[in-house]
């Protein structure tokens, strides 16, 4: 990639106008002195002595120190995921302490921006969605978000992923395993590439054929988590084999009354409408990982002369210490511990490696997560060292990338081309970056939304979503609380409503094929989903009127949705989600925004197809890191005609509200700048811009500079 860090940024306009100015230069003058407690001072000297080295070794100089203004941008970017605001900019540049740069870098480091910014790139790690089949996961992304704003230790966050069980409303954590329901071996290579940086993938079918490891050693590696199943199959539910116990009963029942065994088993045997309406009320109890008595055995075609076909495999680690199982031990406990052990050679490693990616653009290994026996960093002392680091702070990721952000390496210019996959870089500085999908949306949001960060619950997919698990929970915790055998009564009450919307089912796949055009289809499949949506609030209702419980506004909200009221059903609580919405929308600041104009880590995950995080590389969560920054000429064109130049337009928008507050011409043309690129104009921009105003008036000129601003490789990337 060879972006144009030094080439002319252009105003488009009824013409392309070029300008002349490059990014802003430098300021040596401008370095900040690092003010640190003794021991993260000692850190932070020493990466940059061995990153200083390894120049030395190669014949090379360090980038010269950054200036205010770029490192301002960049680590609100690098930390909070979007540009500062025009008032956070002013705040910083115009501070007289001499440990401003270290004092900001805390300060985001302990902000919801960070939280926001690093959840996103969790959210590709694990390859996080909100919703998968016959589930709904919006706690295990919640959890994310709170593990990052508690600082929750690394090992201990991978630990409770590991070790978790059960539904995802009470260990969110089990996210991680449902995240791969139906699929042990697939998690279990996940795990090993994500946390250490290890792909076992092709030893699953196979022996490695580029590394060591063998299918054997897979199936061992496998065994230590193959015992939890991840989102039970419905004969496994309680209730579901309860069931099957009473219709044995009735079975033998009918036949000491005297009928055939024939005659017996059909009066037995459940109808359709029942099967449904079981697998219905029971779909949220599979919503859980949970242990089984199962046993994980070679394949059928095994072909190695280390095994044979089907023979039962112990768990075994393939590297490091041994992890023997005792008597009393609990295997995934027992795999936890060796996995997230200081001891673990590829641990530490893996995560000191990827956050320095993060940080500097480029891992000292790379690939991140394919590592060998043979693999070699770029720097191996100073990748030792940074092992040393994240193990001395206790896995501690916040404060690991302190040393980091305060480190000479990080604040030096960036170096504008990124190394070809065969090149090795030795970190005169961090390398030019394009801003992601996440980074992108949030800093146009940032100059559109005033106070961006409070703006949290309100979407309307993750409001779904959350609303969708709080009623799986509910017809759960309801389920729980009645016997097997009232249960049963409750589905042949049941079956009479099941029968009477199967024929409704019957004529609406009439109507759908009969339907004459595309708006006609719409409309009868809007219907087909309120009466389905009644059909299950129904039997919310009779739940809750069995459970005991008061009704009557349960009982409103579904003759409601007669009148357009409800869309998706209801819940027995008023969440906290819903209350902010209803905030949101009469709140005087946001005016007449969109409720999904918000943050990229309050957005449905992965976002809907066609959504601006799409469009720009967010990732479709169906492989590790599936994300990407490349440029196309889809970006370009929604950039140009999309939603964000309306967005800066309104009078409300935070850009304008901060010109709002300057007097003179002069001055707001300098928000402008400044709020885009945190640099004022050069009198060559000023000169070229105030003949664009002159030529078509002071609202199109506006409208014109804000369209060539956010089209600029200055503002697009990260220097």
């Amino acid at each position: 990639m060879r972006p144009y860090i030094h080439r002319p940024i252009a105003v488009l306009a009824a013409g392309v106008i070029s300008l002349v100015a490059p990014f802003a230069s430098a300021d040596p003058s401008s370095e900040s002195e690092i003010q640190l407690e003794p021991k993260s001072l000692g850190f932070v000297e020493t990466v940059d002595a061995l990153v200083e080295s390894g120049l030395e070794a190669q014949g090379l100089e360090r980038n010269p120190p950054v200036s205010d203004p770029i490192f301002v941008r960049r680590i609100y970017l690098d930390i909070a995921g979007r540009i500062p605001t025009h008032e956070e900019l002013q705040r910083f540049l115009n501070s007289d302490r001499k440990d401003k740069r270290s004092a900001l870098i805390d300060e985001l480091l302990n902000s919801e921006g960070y939280v926001s910014s690093f959840y996103n790139y969790w959210a590709d790690v694990l390859r996080i969605k909100s919703r998968g089949r016959r589930l709904v996961m919006v706690s295990y992304q919640d959890w994310i978000k709170e593990s990052l704003r508690e600082n929750t230790p690394y090992d201990e966050f991978v630990k409770e992923m590991i070790t978790s069980e059960g539904y995802v409303w009470d260990d969110p954590a089990v996210g991680y395993y449902l995240r791969d329901a139906g699929m042990p071996l697939d998690n279990m290579s996940n795990t090993a590439q994500v946390f250490l940086g290890t792909r076992m993938q092709c030893a699953q079918c196979h022996d490695h054929p580029f590394d060591k490891w063998t299918q054997k050693e897979y199936y061992h590696m496998a065994a230590y988590t193959f015992g939890l199943q991840a989102q039970l199959p419905y004969g496994k539910v309680p209730i579901a084999e309860d069931f099957q116990k009473i219709q044995r009963a009735l079975f033998q029942k009918s036949l000491k009354e005297g009928y055939t065994k024939a005659e017996a088993r059909k009066m037995s045997q459940p109808s359709n409408s029942q099967r449904r309406v079981v697998r219905d009320l029971t779909t949220p109890m599979t919503a859980q990982a949970a242990e089984m008595d199962r046993e994980l055995r070679l394949p059928d075609d095994y072909q190695y002369k280390n095994g044979k076909p089907k023979q039962k495999i112990a768990p075994k680690t393939p590297f490091g210490d041994e992890a023997a199982i005792g008597k009393n031990d609990d295997a995934r406990e027992v795999y936890a511990d060796w996995l997230v052990s200081a001891e673990n050679p590829r641990f530490a490693k893996v995560i000191a490696n990827r956050l320095w990616k993060k940080a500097m653009g480029v891992g000292l290994i790379e690939p991140v997560d394919n590592l060998t026996d043979d693999t070699e960093a770029s720097n191996p002392e100073l990748m030792a060292y940074l092992e040393t680091v994240m193990i001395e702070t206790g896995f501690d990721m916040k404060q690991y990338l302190r040393v980091l952000f305060n480190s000479r390496t990080y604040q030096s210019e960036v170096s504008p081309n990124a190394p070809e996959p065969d090149e090795t870089y030795y970190f005169q500085g961090p390398v030019l970056r394009r801003m992601t999908a996440e980074q992108m949306w949030d800093s146009l949001l940032t100059l559109a939304v005033v106070d961006l960060d409070e703006r949290v619950g309100i979407e309307s997919g993750m409001r779904n979503a959350r609303t969708a698990e709080q009623q799986m929970k509910d017809r759960v915790d309801r389920l729980d609380n009645l016997d097997s055998v009232t249960v049963y009564g409750l589905v042949k009450h049941l079956t009479n409503l099941e029968n009477r919307f199967i024929e409704y089912e019957k004529q609406y796949r009439q109507n759908l094929a009969n339907a004459s055009d595309d708006k006609e289809r719409a409309e009868i499949r809007k219907d087909y989903r309120q009466e389905r949506a009644k059909k299950n609030q129904a039997i919310e209702i009779l739940l809750a009127k069995v459970n005991g419980e008061e009704t009557s506004e349960m009982t409103e909200a579904f003759y409601a949705m007669d009148s357009g009221g409800m869309s998706g059903g209801f819940s027995s609580k008023t969440s906290s989600e819903t209350e902010a919405y209803r905030a949101s929308r009469k709140d005087p600041r946001w005016r007449g925004m969109s409720a999904n104009m918000v943050r990229a880590s309050e957005v449905v995950s992965p976002a809907p197809a066609g959504h601006f995080l799409r469009q720009f590389g967010q990732s479709d969560r169906e492989i590790i890191e599936n994300s990407t920054t490349e440029a196309s000429i889809t970006q370009a064109l929604r950039l140009l005609n999309g939603e964000a130049l309306g967005w800066l337009m309104r009078s409300n928008s935070a850009l304008n509200q901060s010109i709002g507050k300057v007097g003179a011409g002069r001055k707001k043309l300098d928000v402008v700048f400044e709020s885009f690129f945190a640099r004022p104009p050069t009198p060559k921009e000023r000169e070229l811009i105030g003949s664009q105003m002159r030529q078509y008036g002071s609202g199109k000129g506006y409208k014109q500079l804000l369209a060539a601003l956010i089209n600029t490789q200055e503002f697009r990337f990260i220097q």
